[in-house]
């Protein structure tokens, strides 16, 4: 039997329609404003493809790119005339933020009713219960719909996370313990990661680490969804500068064969999490 490649590109083709549907009915097209402190290339390439997107849902954005040096007390005030401005439906810090910053209080400045990323004290609380009234945040909504659209159910199995940040690792964790899994979270002081992620029905892998699971991690048949995006140096181009390519936490040919069924990097869990960024956007929109 083959494996399932679950493919991220297409099924945020299936939900564009009733998404752009959604966007189109409301009063007046939202604005979702992009904060960006400094000028990280990561962070430039992923505001310049949540923009693109927007722009096919008709949603409008807002980049406000400001100095890596900027202090605290400047940084809040913007996220607070963001707050104020009416026509911003939702708002995104774009991390990570530079250290000297409060990422905490940072997030925390963002009005609940406007947080798209779901990072907010409030918001947190919320999807932690499992309510439905929750922001998820982007990638956790990511993959939910990814293993939704595949019909793979989480109800009784025993789940294992590799990664434990807030932004990623903790929430899917959650959600997969609100969809009644049994969660195991993995991280970077594991000791015998193998003999952990051995153990998984289905294995989420968020630690920033390129090809750190092999086919040593995973045993026959578990369902590896990969979130990790990270940039490595590829084949070197004619003139000799090394190219760079995108790679995932998993290493995708020496697993794709033992896996039943598997996310790819690029085209996985990435377009997802683009595609639920916007949902949470007209969800707020609703909510207003």
């Amino acid at each position: 039997m083959s494996t399932l490649i679950l493919d991220g590109k297409v099924v945020r083709a299936a939900g564009l329609p009733e998404l752009k549907a959604r966007i189109e009915a409301l009063m007046k097209p939202p604005t979702l404003a992009i904060i960006q402190v400094g000028d990280r290339e990561d962070s430039t390439s992923y505001i310049k493809a949540k923009t693109a997107f927007g722009e096919k849902l008709g949603v409008k954005i807002k980049h406000i790119k400001l100095a890596e040096k900027i202090s605290e007390q400047e940084l809040i005030a913007k996220i607070s005339e963001c707050n104020q401005d009416e026509t911003i439906k939702g708002i995104i810090v774009q991390l990570p933020l530079p250290i000297a910053l409060d990422q905490d209080a940072i997030i925390e400045a963002i009005s609940p009713k406007k947080d798209v990323d779901g990072l907010t004290s409030f918001n947190v609380k919320r999807w932690l219960e499992g309510r439905e009234d929750a922001v998820i945040p982007g990638t956790t909504r990511g993959v939910k719909e990814l293993l939704e659209y595949y019909k793979i159910d989480l109800f009784g199995k025993h789940v294992v996370v590799v990664g434990r940040s807030m932004l990623v690792g903790k929430p899917i964790a959650a959600y997969c313990l609100n969809e009644n899994a049994s969660v195991t979270i993995c991280h970077s002081k594991t000791a015998d990661l193998a003999s952990e992620t051995k153990r998984a029905d289905v294995l989420i892998v968020a630690a920033g680490k390129p090809g750190l699971i092999g086919a040593n991690h995973v045993r026959e048949g578990t369902v590896v969804v990969d979130v990790g995006i990270n940039t490595v140096k590829g084949e070197k181009l004619e003139d000799e500068i090394p190219s760079k390519k995108l790679v995932g936490d998993v290493d995708f040919e020496a697993v794709k064969d033992i896996a039943s069924a598997i996310s790819p990097v690029p085209g996985g869990v990435g377009p997802m999490t683009v595609l639920a960024i916007f949902e949470n956007l007209a969800d707020l929109c609703v909510k207003e």
